[in-house]
């Protein structure tokens, strides 16, 4: 008997002990975001990324961070709040691409547009947060801050060395001399279309560079050049050389600039729900963000984001035979993925376009198979710092002979056929194998040219010229024909309804695919974003994951190489190497 309620006293303690922390966790959250108006702040900082992972433990590891479109469409609409009279931008660490600071800054000039003043706070800032900032009317700087204006570099990375090390050799066919994503396994360096390819990619982002900033700070760009050749400034080196305008604490700030108005955080702006009717036409956003591969999108631990061709389609099909919605934008971010897949999308949207327009915004990436699905659109928008095109195609394969042979491991196959092993990681392709591979190969890429060629109104031979695998900016896209003009996710809101016969003030209501959240989710996601009990929770528990993900391994250097691998698209390219047709561009081109 006394077991009996030494049990019944634990099993009560257990279930007291969880109402009372759910009871708290609630009882921190107030019911309704309450929007007071006045100067509205914002805590500028993380990737921005486009599509969050719905899941409730998606949220507790993203700790709410706000997505691009979150972001974009709370500073228009704040923009045109009478509310809101004033913008402050308090700087924090940005990593994303220069595709959507294009984007944000603009949305930024929304406010100048409308005699907003918008104040931009740094205490620490690097070339992309400067180039955020110096959107800004004015530039404040902490008394103790360090401003580095770096210019641009592209990071190529190679593992042939590192596969020698393991046993492992890359065999790949691939059309177009500047089809370079193979060459990170099977080269120790860049050939020299690559490099020519880079050059011209980075000449272009370090003139866009130049232009935005002498453009922001009122100054020529030869000034700029010399800013960014010194490259390291403290406070009153920046204010003297013109790159800030004062130098303050952020309260000093706030108190001079705005005494006593009210204040709105942009996390709560972005949840306030303000009423009024919808607008009667509709414009559906759907998105293609990640490695295009066949399957379900998902958010994958070890490969990243993943744009799965099933899941793209179902959503063009809804939209499609929807007739609440009246044009569709489709919002691209992948380097592409399987040539398949890449298909069976276009093919969806070829499908759509008979009953409304399909609108293309191409955000950070939009090549090779993501150009793929992209290049059919009614207008095509890229943002100036958008990497697109890589026409072109390749397949391969690894050979791991060598490695488990090193590991003691002796693989004998008993075949049939003269190409049993031809997807096979025991040896390279045979010759007849390789030429089969090339032949297959060419007859994808003039297809794609094809598709190409009829979408942009181009000749075959003109889209030749561009295409061989070359990626390029999407202010070279522009000028090359690929795209047919820069901007973001809100130009091609507006070419919508342009092609709807709206005016680019009128009203539309946006619809997005993702799983809905709860009442409690959305409550505990309000927490995360305020960084209140449960935020500091949902930031402890993205820690632990984090440290999780290194110790599977158990040694130092593994955390940070998987991370690099998984945010470059190694890991999503890898799966794909088994003689498949691959439609991908260099994903792991990264341009600081």
């Amino acid at each position: 008997m006394k077991k009996f309620w030494i049990v019944f006293a634990l099993v009560a303690v257990i279930i007291g002990g969880g109402f009372g922390l759910f009871w708290y966790a609630v009882s921190q959250l107030e019911e309704t975001v309450t929007v007071d108006g006045g100067v509205l702040v914002w805590e500028v900082g993380g990737g921005f990324p486009e599509e969050r992972d719905d899941s409730f433990i998606g949220q507790m590891r993203g700790a709410g961070e706000l997505t691009l479109r979150e972001v974009l469409f709370s500073l228009y609409r704040a923009a045109d709040d009478d509310r809101i009279t004033a913008l402050v931008m308090d700087m924090r660490a940005v990593s994303t691409d220069w595709a959507k600071i294009d984007e944000l800054r603009t949305a930024v000039a929304a406010f100048q547009a409308k005699d907003k003043s918008v104040i931009a706070y740094v205490d620490g800032a690097g070339t992309r947060e400067y180039a955020l900032a110096c959107a800004a009317d004015q530039v404040v700087m902490s008394p103790e801050a360090t401003l580095l204006v770096l210019g641009v570099t592209a990071e190529l990375d190679f593992y042939r060395d590192t596969l020698d090390k393991l046993g492992m050799k890359a065999d790949f066919i691939h059309v177009g001399a500047y089809k370079s994503a193979p060459e990170r396994m099977t080269r120790q360096e860049p050939s020299d279309a690559n490099r020519e390819m880079i050059e011209s990619i980075v000449d272009d982002r370090y003139d866009a560079l130049l232009n935005l900033l002498a453009e922001s700070r009122g100054t020529d760009p030869d000034k700029a050049g010399d800013w960014v050749d010194r490259g390291l400034f403290d406070t009153p080196s920046a204010i003297a050389a013109g790159l800030a305008d004062t130098s303050l604490y952020f309260e000093e700030m706030m108190d001079l600039h705005f005494g006593d108005e009210d204040l709105t955080y942009l996390a709560d702006y972005v949840l306030d729900r303000p009423g009024g009717n919808r607008a009667e036409q509709r414009v559906a956003v759907v998105y293609v963000t990640g490695v295009i591969m066949p399957g379900e999108s998902r958010f994958d631990r070890f490969q990243g984001k993943i744009a799965g061709s099933t899941t793209v389609v179902e959503h063009l099909q809804s939209v499609g035979e929807d007739e609440d919605v009246d044009a569709v934008v489709l919002r691209v971010d992948s380097p592409g993925g399987s040539a398949l897949a890449s298909d069976l999308i276009w093919k969806q949207i070829q499908t759509v376009q008979e009953q409304k327009p399909v609108i293309v915004s191409m955000s950070g990436m939009a090549a090779s198979g993501g150009y793929y699905v992209s290049c059919l659109g009614d207008s095509v928008f890229a943002d100036a710092g958008t990497l697109t095109g890589s026409i072109g195609v390749y397949a391969g394969k690894m050979d791991r002979s060598a490695m488990y042979e090193k590991i003691g491991v002796n693989r004998e196959f008993i075949t049939r056929g003269e190409n049993a092993l031809l997807f096979s990681d025991e040896g390279v392709f045979t010759p007849r194998q390789r030429e089969l591979f090339q032949t297959q190969m060419n007859e994808f890429y003039e297809r794609f040219l094809d598709k190409v060629a009829a979408g942009r109104g181009l000749s075959r031979d003109a889209v030749h010229a561009v295409a061989q695998g070359r990626v390029w900016t999407g202010r070279q896209g522009v000028e090359r024909g690929l795209v047919d003009g820069t901007g973001g996710l809100h130009r091609a809101l507006t070419s919508a309804k342009w092609m709807l016969g709206l005016t680019a003030t009128d009203k539309v209501t946006v619809v997005t695919f993702g799983e809905e959240m709860t009442m409690l989710e959305r409550m505990l996601l309000r927490s995360f974003r305020q960084g209140g009990g449960l935020g500091r929770l949902a930031m402890r528990l993205s820690e632990w994951d984090a440290a999780a993900e290194g110790s599977a391994l158990g040694m130092m250097p593994w955390p940070t190489l998987l991370r690099t691998l998984r945010e470059n698209g190694t890991l999503a390219a890898v799966s794909l190497l088994d003689g498949r047709p691959v439609a991908m561009a260099p994903y792991w081109l990264t341009v600081h």
